[in-house]
């Protein structure tokens, strides 16, 4: 799987069958470098300026220790999402009078190894996205309400 990032552009972060396991052999040195220097811009992306790649980002970064090419493929297929959506930006409307809102939600056992949740959140302001996270649980919930409550409350701090 091969593309020129900047003549392929795409407008879908993931495909929904993605799963992101983790790579059964060890990789080269030199090509962990280039997975952490990928990882690495787009965490500053994430951070900086684009939400919306909070949980993708997250679940490529948990994939730091051990990368295999597939995970690398995908950071690429990021880069195409990001070059189509280029034009988004972060927009405040001071006049809407809207008070803080906070959105959140989980996944529930989909981490095989640890079986740690993943949580996400992000908070607005004036219609605007003042924060967002997103993030393994701190310990493992037995259920996916259980998952739910913890999210919750991390949101909530």
């Amino acid at each position: 799987m091969c593309f020129n990032v900047a003549t392929n552009p795409t407008h879908t972060l993931l495909s929904s069958e993605f799963s992101f396991k983790p790579n059964e052999k060890q990789c080269d040195p030199k090509f962990y470098q280039k997975y952490q220097q990928l990882v690495g811009s787009l965490i500053y992306l994430m951070i900086g300026s684009r939400p919306d790649i909070s949980f993708a980002v997250v679940k490529l970064a948990q994939q730091m220790a051990n990368p295999s090419n597939n995970h690398y493929q995908v950071g690429l297929y990021f880069c195409r999402y990001l070059l189509a959506t280029c034009r988004y930006w972060l927009v405040y409307n001071g006049l809407s009078n809207e008070l803080l809102v906070a959105y959140s939600d989980s996944d529930w056992d989909q981490d095989y190894k640890h079986r740690k949740s993943t949580t996400g959140y992000f908070t607005m302001l004036a219609q605007g996205i003042t924060s967002w996270l997103s993030c393994k649980q701190k310990s493992v919930a037995l259920s996916s309400t259980k998952t739910e409550y913890m999210m919750l409350s991390d949101c909530s701090h």
